[in-house]
């Protein structure tokens, strides 16, 4: 900064000393001007190329200090999410997608980590992006699911995860039992019981489609049937206080009362504290 200063005090020093030997010899000054520039001109033009040079020389410094190659960052964000450096993950694909806004994979891949971080919202915000940059991106539209199911918005998870099986994910169990969550919190217990058959079908060693199955069962007052498929996913998860609790009330319905007492005891031991409630109505 130094240096431009005294550069440009000396420009202004010559134009001075041109200034004062052209000034008594107006004629040949216009006799000049007529065949080109003048030489007062020509160190106008010179200070301004001084100027000019000196600022696009600063302009390529920054651009060569700052500039990176958007691909290594894209590598640096992939790396710190398999390192669980999701934090830094996110702030590498920020970078990334300042220089290349329009990639759908780095939207979606910045939307997985926020998922990651349980942040359901900017994960929702991010597969929203990548969606709409390609609208034929089917990962992005199942996890925009499973975001929206997280906030407990089941309308629109439902919406993607029909999308994702519209776009070729039709032999996906977790998302065929995310789906029949989805409609049995909202009292669809005809399409939860289907979507969990078909998760079944998929795998049939599927924990969380069994529960969902039951649960539908019980919604449409299978109580029978209900006991079976909680009692199967008891068998996977041994420790489920929930599984225990629901099928003590299935048990309830076709007047079983001791063994529902048992189960709703076992429950309470795990700590779903809803089966307290359960022994003091049913097993005094």
């Amino acid at each position: 900064m130094i240096n431009r200063v005294l550069g440009l005090f000396l420009i202004i020093g010559i134009l001075i000393f041109v200034l004062s030997f052209f000034s008594t010899s107006g004629q040949s000054e216009d006799q000049y001007q007529a065949e080109g520039p003048s030489r007062i001109q020509s160190v106008v033009i010179l200070i301004r190329e001084f100027l000019w040079g000196k600022a696009s020389h600063s302009n390529a410094a920054v651009s060569v200090t700052t500039a990176e190659n958007p691909q290594e960052i894209f590598k640096r964000a992939y790396r710190a999410n398999e390192k669980k450096a999701y934090l830094n993950a996110v702030e590498e694909y920020s970078k990334y997608l300042k220089l290349v806004p329009n990639d759908a994979s780095a939207y979606y891949n910045r939307g997985l980590v926020h998922y990651t971080l349980k942040r359901y919202n900017d994960a929702v915000r991010d597969f929203e992006k990548a969606v709409e940059i390609d609208p034929s991106k089917t990962y992005a539209f199942l996890y925009k699911g499973y975001a929206y199911e997280m906030i407990s918005d089941c309308k629109q998870a439902i919406e993607d995860f029909e999308k994702a099986i519209s776009l070729g994910e039709n032999k996906n169990a977790e998302l065929y039992g995310h789906k029949a969550r989805c409609e049995n919190r909202s009292k669809n217990y005809d399409e939860g019981f289907q979507d969990a058959l078909k998760a079944l079908n998929i795998d049939k060693k599927n924990a969380y489609a069994f529960f969902e199955l039951a649960y539908a069962q019980y919604g449409l007052k299978k109580y029978s049937d209900s006991v079976e498929s909680y009692t199967k996913v008891l068998q996977f998860s041994p420790n489920d206080g929930v599984a225990f609790h629901n099928r003590g009330l299935a048990l309830v319905f076709l007047n079983k009362i001791p063994s529902a007492c048992k189960d709703f005891q076992r429950s309470s031991e795990i700590g779903y504290f809803d089966s307290k409630k359960k022994l003091d109505e049913y097993c005094k």
